[in-house]
């Protein structure tokens, strides 16, 4: 264009020294007959460009330069937590743990409906941990990265894929599906103190990573509805297969036919004998959501779960105090989990009251779990020997028992320190409470694990923005019963901790962790 205009301006020029009669005027004539061809030519050959054509061809590469990469992005925490525990004898313990926690995700999208995520992560405690050297010492802090280890150390938290459907049976219905390692674990209400977005599960009763697939359709376009989903969720936490090559060992005698030893049938990822797959299969469902109110649902079956069982025998002295204070026992798949959540979650209070409720979130949410015994298996009991004879303690043999948990919370912005959210949350958990969130990032325990009452205050201060944030953070677990943190079976058992057996076997009455972070993300 800019041509065109320079060569009209010429021509402008040439025309009017031709016309003022000036020497050489044949010349100039020439010239300008010769300047009108060109332009000529010119206006021919751009009336033959498609524009719309050419501007689709270079969004096209723009699309694909900037989708033909995996995009990486960086989360780095160091964190200094004081552990302290109390005990129902009236001793306590602390400590003081610095770590460092460093989550390396990447996305990539070759398509506008397929999607690959991931997460990679690394958490350590600084320094060396003492009660394992006398493990594999490939494994020793001062060498793990100069040494070749059995297994790799960069761990992936998550992998999936993601489909993105625009319409679900002719339907006007939005959908997607996923496979592969679940993004489980900071979901919705949890995700505040983490101070990141929610992931897939109600973080009331499920934290915890596993491999598994979700189908989630969006029912807002068909119910006129705001907000309404529905999400199928599944997954895997056990495989009963056996590991490859589990019959070739050093060391041990497979067996003895016709005065030959046997190393095994040479078959491979055969059944563990006992143990059957630790599977999950569950729902998701919101009825409503504006984006300021809204209600969240779930439910969900696990099958085979495990813990320790107790061996028949009595209790040993561990500690050499002449006092008797463990059990032996083995771990064993025990039974089946029925689980259940309802939340409700305020992103505002009211419409334009003041600053502070506009920005501030607040939520209830109300938790129930119970348990289906496999025969007379003990999911959350034992059965201790005792001179006048078996006592049962917690749920009999063969026994169901229903738990339950209460969850509050509600955060806005700091008025006394700029760029920084307050947040403070309670919960309760009854007797028989058993959740999934074994992977809650509280290093003195799960907090919505707690039977008993948690309370947690917690500052989420930015320094630069979002790019470097600080956090203080304190949990207090007053527990009323043992095997809040524990698995099923025995080993999940309440002990009521103000109570002669709870003294016998010295449980833990108070926890709490104090916590302050600086974090990167990039």
């Amino acid at each position: 264009m800019k041509k065109m205009i320079a060569m009209s301006v010429v021509a402008a020029f040439a025309t009017m020294s031709f016309a003022s009669g000036s020497a050489g005027g044949d010349d100039l004539r020439a010239e300008l007959e010769q300047l009108k061809r060109e332009i000529a030519e010119l206006k021919q050959a751009q009336a033959k460009i498609n524009l719309k054509a050419l501007k689709k061809q270079i969004r096209e590469i723009k699309a694909h330069d900037a989708g033909d990469n995996i995009k990486w992005n960086v989360d780095f925490r160091t964190a200094y937590d004081v552990i302290g525990y109390k005990f129902k004898n009236g001793t306590s313990s602390w400590n003081g743990i610095f770590s460092n926690r460093l989550w390396l995700g990447m996305a990539f999208a070759p398509t506008s409906n397929i999607v690959f995520k991931g997460l990679l992560s690394y958490y350590k405690a600084y320094g060396q941990m003492t009660n394992t050297f006398g493990a594999n010492f490939n494994y020793f802090d001062w060498i793990v990265n100069e040494t070749p280890n059995p297994n790799g150390e960069l761990r992936v938290k998550e992998a999936y894929w993601l489909y993105l459907g625009d319409s679900f049976l002719g339907a006007d219905i939005p959908w997607t599906a996923s496979f592969g390692r679940r993004p489980a674990t900071d979901g919705l209400l949890a995700n505040y103190r983490e101070d990141q977005k929610a992931k897939s599960p109600l973080g009331h009763i499920i934290n915890t990573e596993f491999d598994g697939a979700s189908f989630k359709f969006n029912l807002e376009n068909v119910t006129s509805i705001p907000g309404m989903y529905f999400k199928l969720c599944m997954g895997r936490g056990m495989t009963n297969a056996n590991v490859r090559y589990a019959y070739i060992q050093p060391g041990f005698v497979y067996g003895v036919q016709n005065q030959l030893i046997v190393s095994g049938s040479g078959a491979e990822y055969t059944k563990v004998p006992g143990y059957s797959n630790t599977d999950l299969a569950g729902f998701i469902f919101v009825p409503y959501d504006d984006g300021q109110y809204s209600v969240h649902t779930t439910a969900f079956k696990a099958w085979n779960l495990p813990g320790v069982v107790f061996a028949n025998a009595p209790m040993i002295d561990t500690n050499g105090d002449g006092q008797p204070d463990a059990m032996q026992g083995n771990f064993e798949q025990v039974g089946n989990l029925y689980g259940a959540a309802i939340s409700f979650l305020a992103q505002g209070i009211g419409d334009g009251i003041n600053d502070v409720l506009d920005d501030t979130n607040a939520f209830i949410s109300f938790a129930w779990s119970k348990t289906d015994p496999k025969g007379n298996n003990q999911m959350l009991g034992m059965t201790i020997p005792t001179q006048n004879g078996p006592m049962v303690v917690g749920a009999a043999p063969g026994e169901s028992k229903t738990g339950t948990s209460i969850y509050v919370g509600a955060n806005w912005p700091c008025q006394l320190i700029e760029d920084a959210r307050i947040g403070i949350e309670y919960n309760h958990g009854s007797k028989y409470w058993r959740s999934f969130t074994y992977a809650e990032d509280t290093l003195a325990g799960s907090k919505l694990a707690t039977r008993g009452n948690a309370y947690e205050i917690w500052l989420t201060k930015e320094l630069i923005g979002k790019t470097l944030t600080a956090q203080l953070r304190y949990t207090y677990m007053d527990y009323k019963y043992t095997g809040s943190n524990g698995f099923f079976a025995n080993g999940g058992t309440p002990i009521k901790v103000d109570s002669q057996l709870g003294t016998m076997f010295n449980a833990l009455d108070k926890a709490q962790d104090l916590r302050l972070y600086i974090r990167y993300r990039y």
